[in-house]
């Protein structure tokens, strides 16, 4: 089935594809590439790139500085021409007409997004910041938190409609404080019923009644941590329960807590608390033996 990636080589580095959004960390040159965009894209350079030469939608190339952190915002059908003379690494986000018009329909009410691509070689620090963040997951290889790199898809889409659309003309309503009561129980019940799925930024925001931006905001300020990461202690949790108490396997254990198999189970609880699974598992049997004799 086709992605709004497949216009990326395979062979240029990792994709990761969500329910909100998809990026693509690039590695390759001196190259150059031509297509027309599947959907709404922004590249962030992560290295600097001198007599980059680009063509949006036009015969006429422009050649340009890059440097690190410069942005450029292809919408969706826009014919795209873009040649380096050196080896080069960025940062693609890509979104379907229905992913951004989703986002900013619960971000701003209003699904129509009108993108006004910046100049050649603008540099965007907050749009470097994300797209480095989102490097960080990818270089954890098996251990990449998928809600977070989602999340982190979300808010940069967020930002490219706040900075590159017409959206961004739109009044900014006053967001304070952080979920309700009722919206805390409502969204934490979600997550603990339903930690083997995939639980997206977009959708939690919509168990508690908010928008995306808002959502993160006010989860943040009740919980004292992000989303992601909430989840990813839910599921590690529900990790050492089982192994604790079932002789189910640890694949089995790894996709019941909402992980990709047993090894990026294993990789995140060893990050995040020096233990694997296994070795758990095995602290476990004397006891049983114990309690068994």
């Amino acid at each position: 089935m086709p992605t709004s990636l497949d216009c990326v080589p395979d062979a240029w580095g990792p994709k990761f594809a969500a329910e909100g959004g998809a990026a693509t960390r690039t590695q390759t040159g001196p190259n150059e590439i031509a297509f027309k965009a599947p959907a709404h894209m922004a590249l962030v350079m992560l290295t600097p790139q001198p007599e980059r030469e680009v063509a949006l939608d036009s015969d006429r190339k422009t050649v340009a500085l890059a440097p690190v952190g410069t942005i450029e915002v292809v919408p969706a059908d826009a014919e795209l021409f873009a040649r380096w003379r050196v080896t080069k690494e960025n940062m693609l986000v890509a979104f379907t007409r229905e992913e951004l018009a989703r986002l900013a329909g619960a971000e701003f009410q209003n699904e129509h997004v009108l993108f006004r691509p910046p100049s050649p070689g603008l540099v965007d620090p907050k749009a470097l910041t994300l797209a480095n963040l989102i490097r960080e997951e990818f270089q954890r290889g098996k251990a990449l938190d998928d809600l977070c790199v989602s999340s982190l898809i979300t808010v940069f889409g967020i930002h490219l409609l706040r900075t590159y659309s017409s959206l961004g003309d739109l009044p900014n309503r006053p967001i304070s404080g952080g979920l309700s009561p009722k919206a805390w129980r409502r969204v934490t019940d979600y997550i603990h019923a339903n930690l083997g799925q995939n639980l997206s930024i977009e959708r939690l925001a919509d168990v508690a009644g908010l928008s995306p931006s808002h959502f993160l905001r006010a989860f943040r300020q009740s919980a004292g941590q992000a989303p992601h990461s909430y989840v990813i202690a839910r599921r590690l949790d529900l990790v050492e329960r089982l192994v604790a108490t079932t002789d189910s396997s640890l694949g089995s254990i790894a996709r019941t807590a909402g992980f990709s198999n047993n090894s990026h189970m294993t990789a995140t609880m060893k990050r995040l608390k020096g233990i694997a699974p296994s070795n758990l598992r095995r602290d476990q049997e004397p006891r049983a033996k114990d309690i068994a004799s």
